[in-house]
Formats: structure tokens, sequence, C-alpha cells
């Protein structure tokens, strides 16, 4: 019997002690989680992006494959910038204002980079993209582009046609490296004529000498990189 009643007082204070000294927890800590935000890719820097790499998707990470800059063509300072701010650059071009300041498209791990240019022509803004070899200075790729442009007459500006009078033409940086190729002319051999648009005498003349005076506002650029 005292066996029983010394168990029960042992129970008792077990018991106490458990109430008194409560088991402490540790705390749950969850692993922080990096907090990734997405920025949606303009369409016209994807525009860039394929126009620059066949090998483009829209899976691709841009920012991989291009550094983005902005020259002032005022200053000629050149400075990094984001792509916002260069796509925001790049759709000024469709305004027949000329711009002040121009984005620079860099392929990285290349000696290519995308340099746009501005003109006027008939219908109003012109514009092109040229990609550049920087260390040679030839024209790899181009496109133009315009704003209200007759269909049959100044809208053939922006065909294949009148696109690769352009292409593997090493550009001048301190003369014009194109001249509009009169009718009464035979083509001359150096590559560096074009032929005009039939019916479109001032749209050529315009993109002829947007690409002679485009072309030229990057002089100062394309010099510190070769």
């Amino acid at each position: 019997m005292k066996k029983i009643k010394m168990l029960l007082m042992m129970v008792v204070v077990l018991g106490w002690n458990c109430k008194e000294n409560p088991k402490q927890t540790e705390p749950i800590i969850e692993p922080e989680q990096e907090i990734q935000t997405t920025t949606e890719v303009p369409a016209s820097i994807k525009e860039i992006a394929a126009f620059a790499m066949s090998t483009f998707t829209d899976t691709t990470n841009i920012q991989d494959l291009i550094i983005f800059k902005e020259l002032n063509t005022t200053s000629g300072i050149i400075s990094t910038t984001d792509l916002e701010r260069a796509s925001d650059l790049y759709k000024k071009l469709a305004t027949r204002g000329q711009a002040t300041s121009l984005p620079i498209f860099e392929v990285k791990e290349t000696d290519l980079v995308v340099l746009p240019v501005q003109g006027v022509g008939f219908g109003g803004a012109i514009w092109a993209k040229v990609l550049l070899d920087k260390k040679t200075l030839e024209i790899k790729n181009i496109a133009f582009e315009h704003k209200a442009e007759s269909e049959g007459y100044g809208a053939a500006v922006s065909e294949k046609t009148f696109e690769d009078q352009f292409l593997g033409v090493k550009i001048k940086l301190e003369e014009d490296t194109f001249t509009l190729q009169k009718a009464i002319e035979k083509a001359n051999d150096d590559g560096h004529f074009i032929d005009g648009i039939s019916g479109a005498t001032m749209t050529s003349k315009g993109a002829v000498s947007m690409m002679n005076e485009g072309l030229r506002k990057y002089e100062g650029y394309l010099k510190s990189v070769q």
C-alpha cells in the first residue's frame, strides 16, 4: 500500500513539473524565396533581336543577348541604358522630327551592332535598322520602314530589291557612302550607287540621304570600338 502511495505521489510531482516547464518548440522559419520579377519585353525590342539574330525566339533572354546604349546626337556622349528606354527611343524614329538621342543595340560576344537611322520621304517619316560589323564597317543586314509612303511608289523602299543594294557595303565615316544612281547613267561596279525607286524620286533621295547622314552620326561611337 505504501508503495502504491509513493508511486502516485511521484506521478503527481512529475505532472506538476511538466506544467511548470512546458516543452519549448523551435520557431518554424520558412526558407526565403527569391522574388522574381519579369518585365515584358516590348515588341520593338523583339523585332530588333530577331533582325540581328536568326536564332532568336520568344523564350530567349534578351538581356543575355543585347547591350543597350544611347547616343546623344548633340554632345556625342554614349551611355548605357535599359531596354525600356531603348525601346522608347526606337519608336520615336517613326516621327518626322529629328531625334536628339538614338538607341544602340550591341549583340553580345560578337562584333555586330544594330544602328537605327531616321529620315524623311515623300509621305513622311522613313527609318531603317542597320546591322553593322563594328570592326569592318560592313552592312550585314538592313530593313527600311516608312510611315505613309504610297503603295507602288515610295512604299517600295521597304522591299527586298531596294534593301539588297546596301548589303555588303563597307560604310565611310567621314564622307558619303551612297549615291543615288541616275536613270541615264549606267550602273557603276563599285557597289555604292543605289538605283532609285521608279516614280518615287523624293523617297529614294530621302533614303540615300538618311543612310549617309544617319550612319555618320555614329562616327564617334564606331571609331571608339574599332
